[in-house]
């Protein structure tokens, strides 16, 4: 959907990481091993509230039907939304802002703020992680977007109070398999961002302390119905 992008994935565009819906191990950490973009388009300034969207190819898309909220959102019942920068192309990132709960919920805004003190880049990564909340659905969700920044002078890495809040990563080899606390309403409509986390992410707080993850003792096979893409 980049015109930018360096290669469109058609087959596993909106799966999980190593998914291996195209076959093999499927995408790796991070940013599902596709290219960065050939030419970066969109700027932020620091302290830049963005009001991300979710969506995915079943609703609004030409011949698809439009999002109701009985809709099947393949959401797995929400889950955590982290989302982070990365100065270093993908080495590291840092969490500047999370959501627990109903994320990624696509009827709605969920607002995130660029940290004050960052600095200019013309090339970093915006990403967004997910770990789902259905307890039969162990996977972990990334997108990543090649995006340039309107910061501070004079300095070319993440703040230590960001660079040291490093993602949560389960569900994929070598890591443990969790599933994330969600809420009451499955796949469908919720009540949308927690307001106290709505207010952490205003003020760059990080919208909460990352807790109460449940472990996962075996990996069963997931619903294939629908997927997830930033």
């Amino acid at each position: 959907m980049n015109p930018n992008t360096g290669f469109v994935d058609y087959n596993c565009r909106d799966a999980p990481l190593y998914d291996g819906c195209g076959g093999g191990q499927g995408k790796p950490y991070p940013c599902g091993g596709y290219p960065p973009d050939r030419q970066v388009v969109q700027s932020f300034q620091a302290g830049e509230t963005i009001n991300v969207r979710f969506g995915n190819a079943q609703f609004g898309s030409p011949g698809q039907p439009p999002l109701q909220p009985s809709s099947n959102q393949a959401r797995h019942a929400g889950g955590l939304c982290e989302f982070s920068l990365s100065y270093d192309n993908g080495q590291t990132f840092g969490v500047f802002a999370r959501y627990h709960g109903s994320c990624p919920d696509m009827y709605y805004d969920w607002p995130v703020r660029l940290p004050d003190n960052i600095p200019s880049c013309e090339a970093c990564i915006f990403a967004w992680t997910w770990i789902n909340a259905a307890a039969t659905q162990a996977e972990f969700y990334m997108g990543c977007a090649d995006i340039k920044i309107m910061g501070t002078a004079g300095g070319s890495t993440l703040p230590p109070e960001i660079a040291n809040v490093a993602p949560r990563l389960a569900n994929m080899p070598g890591y443990p398999y969790y599933h994330a606390p969600g809420d009451q309403f499955g796949n469908t409509k919720s009540n949308g961002p927690n307001p106290t986390e709505v207010d952490a992410n205003a003020k760059s707080l990080t919208g909460g302390v990352d807790t109460d993850f449940q472990p996962m003792y075996s990996k069963r096979k997931r619903d294939r119905s629908h997927q997830r893409r930033l």
